[in-house]
């Protein structure tokens, strides 16, 4: 069995504080080479110049004195420069016209065995032609020898740049513990929003330090309040909810069991006390055939007999349908509800009833078919009770995805009235619509009189 795979998870970021860093790093960095290759172009320009002058005075120095070279020859002269020694920044021979060397320069002894890195002399030495003097038997050459003026620049450098590295870490350590400081109101506020991520909605923040800080801090604290009223508010809609589909279903359980006992009423009062009843009129009306009961005060009672079980017959016959609705047996509920319909304007020959339905109507599950018939039955019912109405109207239609049933009369009164009239009956037709998922209103008719509508969605429904 593989595991199943986990997605990667995103590299971290770096946090604001690091970035904050790393930028202020980078200008600082730039700084730096830029104050490098300022001064890399000083010093070039400053060791031009100062090459340049020291090669142009040795030049004209030394072309003044070729008079010794007249006067005593070129060893003569070799001899002063000798005396004269090392001239800064210039590199002296002399030389006669076979090529001997009478006189070099000795090396020089300032900063000796050191010298610059061959890319910042490539970088800064300036490029000078040597200067020849013609003398009579030889030639003297001046060339220009800028290593110790490089040198020189060279240490200013390192110099420089260690003073502002160091500068420049320490501006930065600075800025490292400012910012932290500066942006540890935004950790507080992140392990609290982590908190309330984590389901600890209580949490609040306090006091920050800082204008926006602050601000921050108290917009959190109101958001907190709102998400923990909110949560709360959820938490007790969803126990709401929890306990509402509860009942619902107990509701339902209870309407089943109900019908069930009804349906079980109707079978035993028709099947046992039906037949007892007629037995007792069978056995009455052969009394009264025997001669010796057919005169006298014997006939009287016997002839009670036999009525009083005639009309306790009908009365049987009269309450099993409305223990168990006899015309759901075998047929959908539209029929039935004309053959209650006929059947209450029989009985109520001043009311004139309406009965109104798609031609498209679903077939419905059973428990639907007896709510509605049970509903359609209180509601007319309570119109001939109490309403003193002249017309009623029940009209069963499609809404939709859902199906809607109207009952209207045009009666007086309105919902206060029913509901005073029948307390059971209006508590058990609401119970039987919310247990269907429904909702069963009450309100005042167009032509006057009470609107009842219920609503119920269809796809729970439809068998």
């Amino acid at each position: 069995m593989t595991a199943p795979s986990r997605s990667p998870r995103p590299p971290a970021a770096l946090s604001l504080r690091h970035k904050i860093n790393l930028i202020f790093g980078v200008i600082s960095m730039l700084v730096l080479g830029l104050l490098v290759m300022v001064q890399i172009q000083s010093a070039r320009t400053s060791v031009r110049e100062e090459i340049e002058a020291s090669n142009r005075i040795a030049a004209q120095l030394l072309s003044r004195i070729t008079w010794l070279s007249a006067m005593g020859g070129l060893d003569q002269l070799g001899g002063f420069l000798q005396e004269t020694g090392r001239v800064r920044a210039n590199e002296i021979r002399l030389q006669d016209q076979t090529g001997r060397q009478i006189y070099a320069s000795p090396p020089s002894t300032y900063k000796a065995g050191r010298d610059a890195p061959d890319w910042y002399e490539a970088l800064v030495t300036p490029h000078l032609p040597a200067t020849t003097i013609v003398l009579a038997g030889g030639k003297l050459t001046v060339t220009p020898n800028p290593t110790r003026s490089v040198l020189d620049a060279w240490d200013d450098l390192k110099r420089i740049v260690l003073v502002e590295a160091l500068l420049l870490l320490v501006a930065d350590l600075l800025v490292f513990v400012i910012v932290g400081r500066w942006l540890a109101p935004l950790d507080r506020i992140q392990n609290g929003l982590r908190a309330i991520e984590r389901g600890e909605h209580a949490i609040r923040l306090p006091p920050l330090a800082g204008r926006e800080a602050g601000e921050l801090g108290r917009t959190f604290n109101r958001m907190a309040q709102a998400v923990e009223e909110n949560m709360q508010v959820r938490q007790t809609s969803a126990d709401v909810q929890a306990r509402l589909a509860a009942q619902r279903e107990f509701t339902t359980l209870l309407h089943q069991r109900i019908e069930e006992e009804r349906a079980a009423l109707a079978r035993e009062l028709h099947d046992e006390l039906g037949q007892s009843l007629t037995a007792i009129r069978s056995i009455a009306k052969s009394l009264m055939q025997q001669p010796a009961i057919r005169d006298g005060t014997s006939q009287q009672c016997v002839q009670m007999l036999f009525d009083t079980a005639g009309s306790t017959a009908d009365a049987l016959h009269r309450m099993i349908p409305r223990l168990r609705p006899i015309q759901l047996d075998g047929m959908r509920l539209a029929d039935a509800l004309r053959d209650l319909i006929t059947e209450l304007q029989l009985a109520c020959p001043a009311l004139d009833i309406t009965f109104r339905t798609d031609h498209d109507m679903p077939a419905l599950s059973e428990p639907i078919e007896i709510a509605l018939y049970r509903i359609v039955q209180e509601a007319l019912t309570n119109v001939i009770r109490h309403a003193g109405a002249r017309h009623a109207l029940v009209w069963l239609r499609r809404c939709g995805d859902d199906l809607c049933l109207s009952i209207g009369d045009d009666g007086k009164g309105g919902p206060a009235t029913l509901i005073r009239a029948g307390h059971y009956g209006v508590r058990g037709m609401q119970e039987r619509a919310e247990s269907l998922g429904g909702t069963l209103r009450f309100q005042p008719g167009e032509p006057g009189g009470l609107l009842v509508e219920l609503t119920i969605p269809m796809k729970e429904n439809v068998a």
